[in-house]
């Protein structure tokens, strides 16, 4: 069983079936067999299975997105009680799963999409200096799309709802924040991976999200995957920037920027449904 389905199934070399929403079962002679999935778009998975007479393994894989990470969905607490205003009150939101980019979006990515972009960071560090509909164009251009704020506070937690996005405490040494001004974003990647196989959701730029930026949205918030108020002046922001305090690096944290404002401590990151 694949997430998602429609997945090749290759055993010792030879494609023998393809995943679907149900099951796939398969009958194989006794050994170790070597076993491959792969599904257009998706990292490659092999690995080695050794079957005995009459015994049933049962193999469960979530297929990954190139450079991206699986986010499982389902239920969590939003807010935080001690927070801002525009952080409560504290709500439950039910999501469906999807994919996040493993980091925010390179220079170098970017200027692939548009070869006339400028900027003095080199081509492993965060693209800044983009509008919301520059960072929205650019997703679409590869296939996704902005992550909402419900789908980018639910990666930065974690499944056990932490505070930074790579833990409870805040601490400069596991993400770019705390900084000077003048200190600026660093590589991608240059710290620990966080939750998910995430990088970066705390500190190093901002990030933009799809929503509209609403302060007192969370009151009248839907349950199953909110996507900020209909209409509004400015665009949502999410994880702060290299200079950030401990409170404004939260998960939970939401500012708003004016919705075609450039930056140069404003970046972004994809999103992409799971089918």
């Amino acid at each position: 069983r694949t997430t998602p389905p429609g997945v090749n199934v290759v055993i010792d070399g030879s494609t023998v079936g393809v995943t679907s929403d149900s099951v796939l079962v398969l009958e194989v002679a006794r050994g170790t067999v070597k076993l491959g999935l792969h599904k257009q778009g998706f990292e490659r998975v092999l690995s080695e299975e050794t079957i005995r007479r009459g015994e049933v393994i049962e193999v469960e894989q979530v297929m990954q997105r190139f450079e991206m990470s699986f986010i499982g969905g389902g239920a969590f607490e939003m807010g935080d009680r001690n927070g801002a205003f525009s952080e409560k009150p504290v709500h439950t939101v039910e999501l469906d799963p999807y994919y996040l980019d493993r980091t925010e979006v390179t220079v170098g990515a970017f200027r692939g999409y548009d070869p006339g972009y400028r900027s003095v960071q080199d081509d492993r560090q965060p693209v800044t200096d983009i509008s919301w509909t520059e960072a929205e164009a650019y997703c679409r251009s590869v296939g996704k799309r902005l992550p909402s704020e419900a789908e980018w506070e639910r990666a930065c937690r974690g499944a056990r709802g932490a505070q930074y996005g790579y833990g409870d405490r805040y601490d400069i040494s596991a993400g770019r924040s705390g900084q000077s001004l003048g200190a600026g974003p660093v590589a991608v990647g240059s710290y620990a991976t966080g939750h998910g196989g995430l990088l970066d959701l705390t500190g190093n730029v901002w990030e933009w999200c799809s929503d509209w930026y609403g302060r007192d949205y969370y009151k009248t918030s839907p349950r199953r995957n909110p996507t900020g108020p209909a209409t509004g002046d400015r665009r949502a922001i999410r994880g702060g920037a290299w200079f950030s305090n401990a409170a404004f690096s939260k998960c939970t944290h939401r500012p708003g920027n004016i919705r075609s404002k450039r930056d140069p401590s404003i970046g972004f990151r994809c999103a992409q449904d799971l089918n």
